[in-house]
């Protein structure tokens, strides 16, 4: 069963490029964030913690469904572009060519004008690119440093890291910067990691409560650790004394001058949080996407956000001050392109930066969907991403009624014929808050138990 409800989304990233940018040649290198390698030491120069959280229990078959869905889940925006998207994995035909069929089955739900050129890589190693054209990643990688990139990577790297955003001097909480100094031939020694070990840590020890510990280059909450306790600190200390060294470990001497190891101990500000999206033009002009409250699971991890149409003007008008210094951060550093602020607001209405998420987010495409749910009268929206044990047919034969009217909509899905899982991105919307809940419930008791 094959649901073709028309989705137009009110612009896409290929509009947003082309403002302030009359050669616009961008291809969109969508990859997921890379792995660590296990702890092994390597030459890599870009390096990621997102793994390193031990509370993290998904089963390692779920996290690679996750993981194949992010390029298809932000592509959903790319518009007329070229959008690369790394192979895969999914299990092949009888003539063992890699169907991709939920990838176009899903941005057929566009009309032909916001449908990007999708190009399947199966080593990014050996992508090439026509002559102009530069590319835009999520995460600087090495497999791609021989392409030219609309922002230079090591800059890219830095804007992202927790540690960038310390020492930007947007307006962040009081934030303590612990670097290491261990240089590259250092951290071969397990002795001296050992002792850097316990000296990044013991400022953990130090630190008053409550207050967040954060490793610079992480996503989805995942390596961020909230200390509220004595409790809490033993835990989170505990954490880092058995991972530390191995992020340790991967210093050498291509990403030394770029900070790959570090913590960031940053004071608890109680308040309102809210995810904003943006783009920055070439000019550097900020362009208001979106603001939306974000979802969590019990671990503390992004599992989702909501976004709320009645309200965009007034967030808009209350965020665009913070709106304008990112933006005029990232100009400086020479970024162009989507991105995304978490800002919280404290009791007397001082708005703080608490993280800089410089790439497409997991809700910007909420912002580009406003008109289809508006005139819809849908004014509350969420989007989560759930595992499911059915196909994509099973699931829209379920759910047709709200396909069907519009007010679900799957931004992504991809399947593993192996397991019978599939990991969906679903977007439900409600004319209040109470009907938007319900429709979410029913697609959360049809889903996979958390």
């Amino acid at each position: 069963m094959h649901l073709r409800t028309p989705i137009t989304l009110d612009y896409t990233l290929y509009d947003l490029y082309s403002i302030d940018n009359e050669q616009a040649n961008t291809v969109l290198v969508y990859n997921p964030i890379q792995t660590e390698d296990n702890g092994v030491a390597s030459q890599a120069k870009f390096t990621y913690q997102y793994t390193l959280q031990d509370e993290n229990k998904t089963a390692e078959s779920l996290k690679m469904l996750s993981a194949k869905l992010v390029p298809q889940r932000y592509g959903f925006s790319a518009g007329r572009m070229s959008l690369v998207i790394p192979d895969l994995d999914v299990q092949c035909n009888d003539n063992m060519h890699p169907d991709y069929t939920d990838v176009v089955q899903n941005l057929a739900q566009l009309p032909t004008f916001q449908q990007p050129n999708v190009g399947f890589e199966k080593d990014l190693k050996s992508l090439s690119l026509r002559p102009g054209a530069h590319i835009a990643v999520m995460f600087p990688a090495d497999c791609l440093l021989h392409l030219p990139h609309i922002v230079d990577p090591s800059i890219h790297f830095e804007i992202l890291s927790k540690r960038g955003l310390a020492l930007s001097g947007l307006p962040t909480p009081v934030s303590k910067v612990i670097d290491t100094i261990l240089s590259p031939s250092d951290v071969h020694d397990p002795d001296l990691r050992r002792s850097e070990v316990a000296r990044m840590t013991y400022q953990i020890e130090k630190q008053p409560l409550p207050f967040f510990v954060k490793l610079p280059q992480t996503v989805s909450g995942v390596g961020v650790f909230e200390v509220l306790t004595d409790t809490d600190r033993t835990r989170v200390k505990a954490i880092l004394d058995r991972h530390l060294g191995d992020m340790l470990r991967r210093i050498n001497d291509l990403n030394y001058d770029i900070h790959p190891c570090s913590l960031v101990l940053q004071e608890h500000i109680r308040g309102t949080v809210m995810a904003l999206s943006m783009f920055v033009t070439k000019k550097g002009r900020p362009i208001f996407i979106a603001c939306c409250k974000q979802r969590f699971d019990e671990d503390h991890h992004w599992t989702g956000g909501t976004i709320s149409y009645k309200q965009q003007r007034h967030l808009e008008k209350f965020y665009a001050n913070t709106v304008y210094k990112v933006a005029e951060f990232l100009h400086r550093k020479g970024y162009y392109g989507p991105a995304g602020i978490d800002v919280i607001t404290d009791q007397g209405g001082n708005n703080y930066v608490v993280d800089l998420n410089v790439r497409i987010t997991g809700t910007y495409h909420l912002g580009l969907l406003g008109g289809h749910f508006v005139q819809r009268g849908l004014f509350e929206v969420t989007m989560v991403t759930r595992y499911f044990d059915c196909f994509r047919t099973t699931f829209e034969e379920t759910f047709a009624k709200e396909i069907q009217n519009g007010s679900l909509i799957i931004s992504g899905w991809v399947h593993d014929e192996l397991t019978g899982h599939s990991c969906a991105a679903i977007n439900v919307g409600g004319r209040d808050s109470l009907r938007m809940e319900q429709t979410l419930n029913k697609v959360k008791a049809f889903a996979l138990p958390d």
